[in-house]
């Protein structure tokens, strides 16, 4: 008869477990398939998941699709799916900072072009790298504007400015972090 001790170290995941992580790899598999191909060229996949998951869009029947994502999930449980889920993390950070990017330029947009001199002394102070003078032309040249058209232009010219500022100022904060 063995001993209860040999057993300490030794814990059997149940069956219940094994399933719940196996319909979790199918689920991170149906979300690759709604990714673009670009995303995916930036994810670390083996050949033959890559071809899947390009395959997936071929299958539109209801059971045809579900035959494949099995398929997937298969092809899922022969790999390590942890540097995927790091770097599909990583990529919604990114998305994240992209968004809070743009959210900040139309803000800064919004008050340059309402507040005036005030507002752009406090985004200089904020921003030192950026180019006074054109910021200053930009403004001007919304303020001279005439035509809905021209309003339009100056305030997609100010957004672009202010954009690629604040991209600037944040890829110069993170390589000095690093």
């Amino acid at each position: 008869m063995s001993d209860i001790s040999d057993l300490d170290g030794f814990e059997e995941k149940s069956k219940t477990q094994v399933k719940r992580e196996l319909h979790a790899l199918q689920d991170l598999g149906e979300r690759l398939t709604t990714l673009n191909p670009d995303v995916l060229d930036r994810l670390p996949l083996t050949d033959a998941l890559r071809k899947a998951l390009a395959d997936a869009s071929k299958h539109t029947a209801h059971i045809a699709r579900k035959r494949h994502l099995q398929y997937i999930g298969k092809l899922m449980r022969r790999i390590d799916a942890q540097p995927i889920r790091e770097a599909l993390a990583a990529i919604a950070q990114e998305g994240l900072a992209e968004k809070h990017t743009h959210k900040l330029s139309e803000n800064w947009r919004d008050r340059l072009l309402s507040e005036g001199d005030p507002a752009l002394e406090s985004f200089l102070e904020k921003y030192p790298g950026s180019d006074r003078q054109q910021l200053q032309q930009i403004i001007r040249k919304h303020q001279k504007a005439s035509s809905e058209i021209g309003l339009t232009t100056e305030r997609k010219k100010l957004y672009r400015f202010l954009h690629a500022a604040l991209t600037a100022e944040k890829k110069s904060v993170s390589s000095r972090q690093d």
